[in-house]
């Protein structure tokens, strides 16, 4: 395809007005160049038949097709759609008059020498030929390719694979390109980031000499648009990924990123003419705290009981396998070894303490498992006594860990389904009024909430939207309560969960920690409700020793008799849903440096075929909030 410019030259023609010509005024003229696509405008200030034209003009073609190729190239470069690479191959195709050129481009990484392709829909990498990476320092090139290409970062060429191939005796470079049928390519490396790693511009053909030093001048103002178009990729790309590391490894949550963002912004423009300049505190004064926990019951005892119960399996089977040793050869070592095997079994069957695991494994590597590897000498029997012992034995941790794998899953499928699912509602929630949020995963989930004008840039909060939030809340907790009740059956484990909700009703202030990286409460005061935070889970009934939380329950944690009122109210609606049942008004024993904590408790009502999908909606909230 080629590309021409057409210059007129209508020096030698005359243009005359016949009688019926319209004489054109001012007025016309500025509504001609007002009206370019209008033609019944023209048409009327320039009727057919009204003009006579005589003479002759001179027609030149200018050969266009470097410069149209440019143009098209970058225009393709800045749309980049998924199509990027076919296009910018047609279009050296056109550039070079080869019809079957071929495109691609790849990824060096510099860190851990290996190339490989960025983004898969977007790149057609010819060095690469379908493989998702390769390693660099197995002499996959050259000498001169790793010197000019990776380290002086020169382009490359090769203009016949053939004569190239007998220089490096074959090397797997050659039988890559070999194998593509390439038989001349040029490598163009471009610096892509910061960190070092280079872009691969790869033009190869299919025929020798197609690609030479001759021709590879013709790119020269080509290259840099392709090197802008690298560097803003590479940009776009790092962008994507601290994006991703902000939203999941972070806690700036959404809420409060413009805060953020504020003060970087002012630190950057006082660092200029400011060296010593600070960052800000970040700190929102005057918001109200949510607290909100679904603790998986006894999971402490579950996991000593599945630690246990390991143990126990693993010492049986290697008394199993001694005494079957023993019967092959007497040997009194043996009986022995089986001895202290069945005295820790007797220790662990009895109570497990601190300790005994890791002596027990000790043991059992030190002093059994050389004579295992004895005894599968003496016969085939006794070798699959001991294999079938091995085989039951973790791979990786090398002991028996089929309870606590069980165990393990039980409590990653809860934590999973109810983190999933808060984080849903949460994105719902933030509709209503925005707020922040912070969701830690434990032996259950656990979360923190905090709303307030100053969270957001608005002059907008009232009480209404923390009466939304808390509601909110308890209807949110009801339905974990749900999800958790309904995955009771499809647990190897069966644990069970306890929510409790704590209130607090005077605002407070919230800092980012710069050290941790994370919000905290600020200020002596407001250390009192985080003291209640990591105890109240343990606190008991008053004069019981019954814990307030309770599967199957919900406890709501209080300290002010209006508190409690409010919730009444929530409880209420709910217990018309037929969601939550019967209440208690418990009174809580004095924790350490917490006195006077009060608590409603609540029978949560469990749904039959319970469904996350038809649960109450916000405009129900909302209705019941105003109502």
């Amino acid at each position: 395809m080629k590309y021409y410019r057409a210059a007129f030259n209508g020096d030698f023609s005359e243009i005359t007005p016949t009688k019926i010509a319209p004489k054109i005024t001012k007025e016309d003229y500025r509504e001609l160049l007002n009206n370019f696509d209008n033609i019944d405008i023209w048409k009327e200030k320039f009727p057919p038949n009204s003009y006579i034209f005589k003479g002759f003009g001179l027609i030149n073609l200018f050969d266009v097709t470097s410069e149209e190729m440019l143009s098209s190239i970058k225009a393709n470069l800045l749309a980049s759609d998924d199509s990027l690479i076919f296009k910018l191959q047609n279009n050296l195709r056109d550039f070079y008059a080869i019809k079957d050129l071929k495109l691609g481009y790849s990824i060096f990484d510099n860190l851990n020498d290996k190339l490989c392709e960025t983004i898969v829909n977007k790149s057609n990498s010819i060095i690469l030929n379908n493989k998702e990476e390769i390693n660099c320092s197995s002499n996959y090139f050259c000498e001169e390719v790793m010197q000019k290409v990776f380290v002086n970062h020169e382009t490359f060429i090769i203009s016949d694979i053939e004569e190239y191939g007998k220089a490096t005796d074959k090397n797997p470079f050659y039988h890559n390109l070999y194998d593509g049928g390439i038989q001349s390519i040029i490598l163009i490396p471009i610096k892509a980031t910061k960190s070092g790693d280079l872009a691969l511009l790869e033009i190869a053909s299919p025929n020798a000499y197609d690609l030479n030093s001759v021709n590879i001048n013709k790119l020269k103002d080509i290259i840099p648009v392709f090197e802008a178009a690298v560097k803003r990729t590479s940009e776009e790309r790092q962008n994507v990924l601290e994006a991703t590391i902000q939203e999941n490894y972070t806690s700036i949550h959404e809420s409060v990123k413009w805060r953020f963002y504020e003060a970087a912004e002012k630190y950057h423009t006082e660092f200029q003419t400011n060296d010593n300049a600070k960052l800000d505190e970040i700190v929102f004064k005057d918001v109200y705290p949510l607290f909100g926990q679904s603790d998986i019951k006894g999971s402490s005892d579950a996991r000593n009981t599945a630690i246990k119960e390991d143990l126990i399996t693993q010492l049986s089977l290697a008394i199993s396998v001694l005494k079957d040793a023993c019967k092959k050869e007497k040997l009194p070592i043996y009986n022995e070894l089986m001895y202290r095997v069945s005295t820790f079994l007797k220790d662990v069957k009895q109570d497990l303490n601190a300790g005994d695991e890791v002596n027990i494994l000790d043991f059992l590597q030190r002093e059994i498992y050389p004579v295992f590897n004895h005894i599968k000498e003496l016969d085939k029997n006794l070798a699959k006594k001991v294999d079938i012992y091995m085989n039951r034995l973790d791979e990786d941790l090398n002991v028996v860990y089929e309870k606590r794998k069980d165990y393990e899953k039980s409590v990653n499928l809860i934590n999973e389904k109810l983190a999933k699912y808060i984080d849903k509602k949460q994105k719902d929630a933030q509709k209503m009024y925005p707020h922040y949020f912070e969701r830690y995963k434990t032996d259950g989930v656990e979360f923190n909430m905090y709303i307030g004008e100053s969270i957001t840039k608005k002059n907008s909060f009232d009480n209404i939207y923390l009466y939304n939030l808390r509601l909110w809340q308890l209807q949110t907790m009801c339905e974990m309560e749900n999800i958790a009740y309904t995955l009771v059956d499809t647990m190897p484990h069966n644990l069970r969960v306890a929510s409790l909700i704590l209130v607090h009703s005077n605002p407070m202030a919230i800092k980012f920690r710069m050290d941790e990286k994370q919000f905290d409460v600020d200020g002596a005061y407001n250390i009192r409700y985080e003291i209640i935070k990591k105890r109240i889970d343990k606190a008991n009934i008053k004069n019981t020793e019954e814990r307030v939380t309770q599967p199957g329950k919900i406890a709501i944690i209080y300290s002010q008799d209006k508190d409690a009122l409010e919730y009444i109210k929530y409880i209420n609606f709910l217990q018309s849903r037929k969601q939550l049942g019967k209440i208690e008004f418990l009174e809580l024993e004095d924790l350490q440096g917490v006195y006077g904590l009060k608590a409603l408790r609540v029978e949560v009502i469990y749904q039959k075929d319970f469904d996350e999908k038809k649960t109450i909606t916000l405009n129900d909230l909302i209705r019941q909030i105003e109502s």
